[in-house]
């Protein structure tokens, strides 16, 4: 495939950009790729971080009541209070049935019925 910008060298850089529901495409050779990088970002990663959007983190560090982090849960395999399971809910959404026998919600223990 030929360079979409010069119009000689083969393209090497392959771009796919989608805004509004409109794709747009480039293929670049290695020279036109070089062009395209901004002033001041130093590597493709800097160049690719920002064409995404910033997203706001999800899951803060340490439990707002007892402060405990996901990964103090992780090494104990416990969690320091009852606001942890709601605090952490999307990071243990996966394991919670590996832990409580199938179930998605904790329940606590409960004397035997006579």
């Amino acid at each position: 495939m030929i360079c979409t910008s010069c119009r000689k060298a083969e393209a090497v850089v392959f771009i796919k950009t989608i805004v509004n529901n409109k794709v747009s495409q480039q293929a670049l050779c290695a020279s036109c790729a070089g062009e395209a990088v901004p002033a001041g970002a130093d590597s493709l990663l800097e160049l690719l971080s920002g064409l995404l959007p910033s997203r706001p983190r999800v899951h803060p560090s340490r439990c707002p009541d007892c402060q405990t982090s996901y990964a103090q849960f992780r090494e104990r395999g416990r969690f320091g209070c009852p606001a942890c399971y709601e605090h952490f809910a999307a990071q243990i959404r996966s394991i919670l049935p590996r832990i409580h026998a199938g179930a998605t919600q904790h329940r606590g223990k409960a004397p035997k019925q006579r």
